[in-house]
């Protein structure tokens, strides 16, 4: 059947399609960011859902919504047993780093096509680079939770920054993990959830990738906590993926191991302020806790001082 709805002119009925629904105290501007950032993408043929239909007005579902292709094929990394996450994300380890790379490179857009990626993050303020920015939003977390055992670690990084300050502007994600990477026969088909995306120095979206894979550890499957097979491929996924990126789009070896510190951190005082305030503080909903374990603050933690040189330590990891 080959007939259109009014509303989505584009699709056939049976079209396979996808309702995304944005809540949570920032639902309003992740909605505007992630379909700002999917429109942009989708008309440089970047693998992005393409998006139909965007809806900013409460009134219909509650909350803010956006209609999207289902793209074709499964995430990079398939929890369903250790011996197919790892063959699948091998595989298709080559094409992810690739794609990351490409949206780096991606040439920016005319000043009004860019303007839902430029709206504040978090409350922040608008101005100021995304570095900038990003250690705004990390101060704040440190004060609202409170964090004290952060601050010794931010007060470093803050200090080194007049170092990495300027740096030409990429289209980032920002969120570029194995999950969030869709793979057909070991090739990357979508890049999902852009709520984080922005312009500003690549090395702060790499930094956050090679955080996410040395450090991200779930509860469920158990083969992915802080055990001997979870740190066998937060290793694997760790030594692999910073030189092939760098092999593909060189790095600054300074710039990079400082932007680890600082992603570390962010990710630190996120899971800091929704252990102590609760996720919707964050701006994210309330069982997104779930994903804050244990094992990720600690390994977290690890890194975190490791590349900033100053202890860093939540409340929880003291009891």
């Amino acid at each position: 059947m080959a007939d259109a709805g009014a509303r989505l002119p584009e699709n056939a009925v049976g079209t396979p399609l996808v309702l995304r629904l944005y809540q949570g105290r920032l639902a309003d501007e992740k909605a505007a960011r992630e379909a700002a950032a999917i429109r942009m993408l989708a008309a440089t043929a970047y693998p992005v859902p393409r998006p139909y239909l965007f809806e900013p007005d409460h009134q219909a579902l509650g909350a803010p919504f956006l209609v999207m292709e289902r793209v074709a094929g499964g995430p990079l990394f398939s929890t369903g047993s250790f011996a197919r996450a790892f063959k699948t994300f091998s595989l298709g380890f080559i094409d992810f780093v690739r794609q990351q790379a490409a949206l780096h490179r991606l040439r920016l857009p005319a000043a009004g096509a860019s303007a839902g990626l430029t709206s504040a993050r978090g409350g922040a303020s608008a101005g100021g680079g995304l570095l900038t920015r990003i250690l705004d939003l990390i101060e704040r977390r440190i004060a609202q939770g409170p964090l004290p055992g952060l601050r010794e670690a931010f007060a470093r990084l803050r200090e080194q920054a007049g170092r990495f300050q300027t740096a030409p502007d990429a289209i980032v994600h920002l969120d570029y993990h194995p999950q969030n990477v869709i793979v057909r026969n070991f090739r990357v088909t979508g890049v999902i959830d852009w709520v984080a995306a922005d312009y500003g120095d690549r090395h702060l979206c790499a930094a956050t990738t090679s955080v996410i894979l040395a450090t991200s550890a779930m509860e469920h499957p158990r083969w992915m906590r802080d055990n001997a097979a979870g740190n066998f491929l937060r290793r694997v996924f760790r030594t692999l993926y910073l030189p092939l990126y760098h092999a593909l789009a060189p790095v600054d070896l300074p710039r990079i191991r400082y932007c680890q510190g600082v992603a570390a951190l962010a990710r630190l005082a996120m899971f800091g302020l929704m252990q102590t305030q609760g996720a919707e503080a964050a701006g994210f909903r309330r069982d997104a806790i779930a994903h804050v374990t244990p094992d990720v603050v600690r390994l977290l933690s690890r890194y975190a001082s490791r590349r900033i040189g100053v202890p860093t330590c939540l409340a929880e990891e003291r009891k």
